[in-house]
């Protein structure tokens, strides 16, 4: 089978109980391995672009092209896959992940609809109190969600200090979250409009329509993209499952909507710092490998390391920074963006990371070894082949080489978490297909970042978690070993 979106072709087989052909062929996700930074994946766009050939209507196969075409991109994606060594990635893990996608947007997961809409009635009250406490602190009536009119009441009805704030690019003072939080402490009304738009936000973006998304099994289906991201990480769409926000009361009552089916359990399994113990294992870095191989606070260890205290004596305040750090080092981060984001002064930020890389200093080395050979190449390849194209590393604009430095740091750590994260989805179904509990037993529904949630029959669930937390932590071998967090629960409320 060749074509374009293939996913939704195996659905269509799926649901009609019809067999899969051995052989896929998605042009769409082979192109996008060729080149992830792409504008599009669609035979309109490659045909012209890759064959030099006008696109024609008339030869349509319903796909909008002829066999031939298909054949010829085929032809020229194979020969580019195998030049680029992608073959490896495309046949045993992305093509292999088409039929696990499509039965997990089969699946779909619960969701009480009538739940959603008593909590979006409480919401309702909850956003007028807010709104009637807001008016009473401005003084007036106005429009909170209009920045103009917001700005107006802060900066000139309330005299808020302006000092230092960033202005928009019409000369308005910005009252963006960032803003709004650096003045949290100035005046009540802040603190009001952040909760403000935190909830009306959940509403607006989350609670509202997804009443109107529950299909008629009473379940949501989200549609995953293979393509979405250049590090090959999953995203979702229609609704997207992956930003669903957590962690504050109502964003967990509106996760507790998600219901498991009667007789079922949902069962999260989550990689813990799966970059981090990828950034350890490339890099080499002792230190950071002999703690996780001690399974010691990571982030705990980070901070004594840097602040050159024992174990005992790391602060909770040494250890957020240390943890910012962390992952910021993922990412590239300077010591600016390490000040934005740790609210440290840019000079005592500069200290802290020139201080973490004297501690760890083959993460250092890994770093600058990675940027040479991508100003060799012009592009960066992880563990499995994976590669993306940087040839603005060797602009002679500063910024947009030292942006293509920040993405060849970080693309060899998030593609190989990435890429063990689908390794595992894949394993995990042929086991669950071998043990005959695929979509009956077990239901693979959801993959949020480093997480997979399933739904599973209650009499089966220490089998399963004792199996799939096996199965994800031998994925792939690493020099530190992978860890897995398992939690259950009868709503994704309850998972945190």
């Amino acid at each position: 089978m060749i074509g374009f979106n293939l996913k939704e072709k195996i659905k269509e087989l799926k649901k009609k109980n019809k067999p899969i052909p051995a052989e896929i062929f998605d042009l769409g996700i082979a192109f996008w391995l060729i080149n992830p930074d792409e504008k599009e994946y669609t035979g309109e766009y490659l045909v012209p672009k890759y064959l030099h050939k006008e696109f024609d209507p008339s030869t349509s196969s319903g796909q909008g092209f002829s066999e031939e075409v298909l054949e010829e991109l085929k032809k020229y994606a194979e020969d580019k896959l195998a030049e680029f060594e992608m073959k490896h990635v495309f046949y045993d893990l992305e093509m292999p992940l088409l039929k696990v996608l499509a039965d997990m947007e089969i699946n779909g997961i619960g969701l009480n609809k009538k739940k959603l809409a008593d909590l979006d009635k409480q919401i309702s009250k909850k956003i007028s109190e807010l709104v009637q406490k807001i008016y009473k602190e401005a003084g007036e009536i106005f429009n909170i969600n209009s920045p103009k009119q917001l700005s107006d009441i802060l900066f000139n009805k309330l005299n808020i200090s302006i000092k230092g704030l960033k202005k928009t690019s019409t000369g308005a003072i910005s009252t963006n979250i960032e803003t709004l939080e650096a003045l949290k402490n100035e005046h009540e009304i802040i603190g009001l409009i952040l909760e403000y738009r935190e909830i009306f936000k959940l509403q607006s973006t989350y609670i509202k329509p997804f009443q109107e998304l529950v299909a008629k099994d009473g379940r949501i289906h989200t549609n995953y993209l293979q393509t979405g991201t250049v590090t090959g990480r999953l995203s979702s769409e229609n609704p997207n499952m992956q930003n669903i926000p957590g962690g504050t009361e109502l964003s967990d009552k509106f996760r507790g909507c998600f219901e498991a089916e009667k007789g079922y359990e949902f069962i999260s399994f989550d990689y813990s710092q799966i970059e981090l113990r990828v950034l350890a294992s490339l890099s080499g870095d002792p230190k950071m490998i002999d703690a996780f191989k001690r399974d010691l606070d990571i982030h705990k260890m980070t901070a004594a390391q840097v602040n050159n205290v024992p174990l005992d004596k790391v602060t909770p305040e040494m250890r957020s920074f240390a943890k910012t750090l962390n992952f910021g080092v993922v990412y590239g981060m300077g010591f600016v963006a390490f000040a934005k984001a740790s609210g440290l002064p840019a000079a005592e930020a500069k200290k802290f990371i020139a201080e973490y890389f004297d501690d760890f200093k083959e993460i250092k080395k890994w770093q600058e070894k990675v940027k040479e050979e991508a100003r060799k190449n012009c592009f960066v390849s992880n563990l499995n082949g994976r590669r993306r194209w940087l040839l603005n590393i060797i602009s002679s604009s500063q910024f947009l080489a030292s942006q293509s430095e920040r993405e060849a740091i970080n693309m060899p750590v998030q593609s190989l978490a990435a890429d063990i994260l689908k390794i595992s989805m894949v394993k995990v179904y042929d086991y669950l297909v071998k043990r005959g509990w695929n979509n009956d037993q077990v239901r693979m529904l959801l993959t949020i970042h480093d997480e997979l949630l399933f739904e599973v029959k209650s009499d089966i669930i220490k089998k399963v978690r004792a199996d799939i937390s096996e199965i994800m932590e031998s994925a792939f071998k690493l020099s530190v070993p992978l860890k897995v967090s398992v939690e259950t629960g009868k709503t994704w409320g309850e998972i945190k």
